[in-house]
């Protein structure tokens, strides 16, 4: 039974937090079966930069963020979920370029193909 109070239990909320952005990308990485270097190399990133993104020391840009969603083979929700873990603006369609992230997202386009067609290369 669910029972109304007037007071916010705290405990109920730390409990139960989001993960951070660097857990839940290591979680899509799992789910992937993608390990960690194989994004870095991917992103074509400085290596300690990369493995600093991973372990949550360092916050990604946004478009870092979308070439993590577009490697994994996201789809929108979790890029947006990783958008707003990293505290980033979130994708919206009515952005010419936010409409073409989205396009790739939904038709699983093969990530080299969506950088060509968003942004004209890597």
């Amino acid at each position: 039974m669910i029972r109304r109070t007037k007071r916010l239990n705290m405990k109920v909320i730390e409990d139960n937090a989001p993960p951070t952005l660097s857990e839940y990308i290591e979680e899509c990485l799992k789910e992937k079966g993608v390990k960690r270097s194989e994004l870095i190399r991917a992103l074509d990133i400085d290596r300690n930069y990369g493995y600093q993104i991973l372990n949550g020391t360092r916050i990604p840009t946004r478009r870092q963020i979308i070439h993590i969603g577009l490697f994994l083979g996201s789809d929108v929700s979790q890029v947006q979920r990783m958008l707003t873990l990293g505290e980033r603006d979130v994708l919206y369609v009515r952005r010419p370029e936010d409409a073409k992230i989205v396009h790739c997202l939904e038709h699983h386009m093969e990530y080299e193909k969506a950088c060509e067609f968003i942004w004209g290369g890597t």
